[in-house]
């Protein structure tokens, strides 16, 4: 998944001043070519592809109930194990959009095609390594059937795509029939075939660096896409929390209320520190150069977006029935274990960009990120017996603290870059 700058058409037409973007001809339009993304125009986020990420983050809401109502080892495992083939279904689409721009029918049929089996995954994901892994299985076959078609229109109507679009054409019919075959085979041999269908998803396009070439990634729309999904998790965090207290006014707990809004400003604070890092550090960040570094800035995204999840079902376990309770240890680790994790992750990801500020993460930030995941997890692991108030006022220690460390950090190297910089000559005016 390389990424470039996309050169300018070789023979460009006049544009008029009325001129419409190149791309716009075919939005809405009953036939189209899927169009090659990029070009002078930079591309935006479309309201179909916002679309398409709400509804994934509907199911991973689901995936979150799930493991609400089974805080436990197995439950996570559950819970992780589902949101590894979903998450990688929305990356695949989410590729597609960045190196195929299309608007027209066909494509928005095909797009809304996908939401509905999202939906049904999402219905059949509450028992889908059981009693409804079958129906699952056909929903995610169908989802990579349709994915192949895609790659199939573009493979007939671009000529100097047509290596790179029939490797995926070829991977996601096989994948898809894997998924497909695996419904009517009994456990554990259908989860080997998932196991092995996954296997074939993730490594195909991690070993075709020279096809994708030819079509590089569009990274800052990839950026883009992946902070819109981020953003979107992050919220439903928050969510969580209001719904709780708004079940508490309605049962007419005021001053009681009162009292847990007081106390969920720091778990929420710790939601928010956490946002800041990864919005100031990583949403407008750009990859180092290299193959690699793209896919590990892709793939990392896989724990960072799980655990992001997860954090909204502990916390709204953490923030629990009342302000001075005693945590479980489950709700405890789940809690600190996931802000680890994010913290973990969003190191590797910062390793892999470049600040806005034009230079790369040191060794330092890299090791602030990890000392204050470790400090997170211990806590969790170690603190049992504290109170839900205590237990989240030492989270947020860690997380605000890396805020500020940051802010001061940058603070300081704007000005010893505005201090190195050459004085501007004054300009004499004269009449």
């Amino acid at each position: 998944m390389a990424t470039n700058a996309h050169p300018a058409p070789p023979h460009p037409a006049p544009a008029s001043a009325d001129a419409e973007p190149a791309h716009a001809a075919s939005h809405g339009a009953a036939h189209g070519a899927p169009m090659e993304a990029g070009g002078e125009m930079p591309r935006k986020i479309t309201w179909l592809e916002l679309f398409y990420d709400l509804v994934y983050v509907a199911t991973f809401v689901q995936l979150g109930n799930h493991l609400s109502a089974d805080v436990s080892v197995g439950g996570f495992l559950y819970f992780a194990l589902l949101f590894i083939p979903i998450w990688w279904s929305w990356v695949g689409t989410t590729i597609y959009s960045n190196r195929f721009d299309s608007d027209d029918i066909v494509h928005r049929v095909l797009v809304f095609t996908q939401i509905f089996i999202v939906a049904i995954m999402a219905v059949f994901s509450f028992d889908a390594l059981e009693t409804t892994a079958a129906p699952f299985a056909l929903a995610y076959a169908a989802n990579r059937f349709v994915l192949a078609g895609m790659y199939w229109r573009v493979y007939h109507r671009h000529d100097s795509f047509q290596n790179l679009t029939q490797r995926y054409v070829i991977t996601f019919a096989i994948v898809g029939a894997l998924w497909a075959i695996s419904a009517f085979l009994p456990a554990p041999l259908r989860f080997v075939l998932w196991a092995v269908a996954l296997a074939v998803d993730f490594g195909v396009p991690a070993f075709s660096t020279r096809l994708q070439a030819q079509k590089p990634l569009d990274f800052e729309h990839a950026a883009e896409r992946f902070a819109l999904l981020t953003i979107i998790v992050f919220g439903e965090s928050f969510l969580k929390v209001i719904a709780g207290l708004a079940g508490d006014v309605s049962s007419g707990e005021l001053f009681y209320t009162l009292d847990r809004i007081l106390f969920t400003v720091p778990p929420l604070l710790v939601v928010i520190s956490l946002w800041w890092l990864y919005f100031d550090n990583v949403a407008e960040a750009h990859v180092r150069p290299g193959a690699w570094f793209i896919r590990l800035w892709l793939y990392a995204h896989l724990p960072f977006q799980l655990a992001v999840t997860a954090l909204g079902v502990g916390l709204s376990k953490v923030v629990g029935p009342a302000p001075y309770y005693i945590v479980p240890d489950y709700y405890r680790v789940l809690f600190a274990g996931s802000v680890a994790l994010l913290l973990v992750m969003l190191a590797v990801v910062e390793w892999v960009t470049e600040a806005r500020e034009g230079v790369y993460k040191d060794r330092i930030e890299f090791t602030v990120r990890l000392a204050s995941a470790a400090v997170v997890f211990a806590i969790g692991l170690f603190g049992s017996g504290m109170s839900n108030s205590l237990f989240t006022i030492l989270v947020l220690i860690p997380c605000l603290g890396q805020v500020i460390f940051d802010v001061l950090r940058r603070t300081r190297t704007r000005q010893a870059a505005q201090a190195a910089a050459p004085a501007q000559p004054a300009i004499d005016s004269a009449d």
